[in-house]
């Protein structure tokens, strides 16, 4: 089935039934299900699988989006503070971005000059734009 799939979306995105071109992708196709099936251990999935996972992701994103919807009809403050991770390795920054990131209302926007730019969202003003590194004492 999969074989077939392909194969249709080849001639499809290709746009070309001469002898030559159906050749090359059914060599194409062959190739693709091989190392395919080399790296996921022949765990391919069907195309009501990919369909109902694509569904179930853009409904995820639509949910998270209106979610937003309370942190910005509501009145509410957002500013950049930074973390300075001056000595730490980069797992180390990466952890302690990801766990800013996990935070609600926080995210690590980039790294510049071993500082983690972080933007927040806050409920009153001075709490959002404090340019104190807040989280120096949570840091190890």
């Amino acid at each position: 089935m999969a074989y077939i799939f392909l194969f249709i979306i080849w001639s499809v995105l290709i746009n070309d039934f001469s002898d030559l071109s159906l050749i090359l992708g059914t060599f194409v196709v062959i190739i693709t299900i091989r190392i395919t099936n080399l790296f996921f251990k022949n765990t391919t999935y069907g195309t009501i699988q990919i369909l109902v996972y694509s569904l179930g992701s853009l409904l995820k994103m639509y949910k998270n989006t209106f979610s937003f919807l309370p942190l910005i009809l509501l009145k509410r403050y957002s500013g950049l503070s930074h973390i300075d991770v001056k000595g730490k390795s980069d797992f180390e920054k990466a952890a302690i971005a990801n766990s800013i990131s996990l935070t609600p209302k926080t995210l690590v926007l980039y790294e510049e000059d071993d500082k983690l730019i972080v933007h927040k969202v806050s409920s009153n003003p001075e709490e959002a734009h404090i340019v104190d590194n807040v989280w120096k004492d949570d840091i190890i």
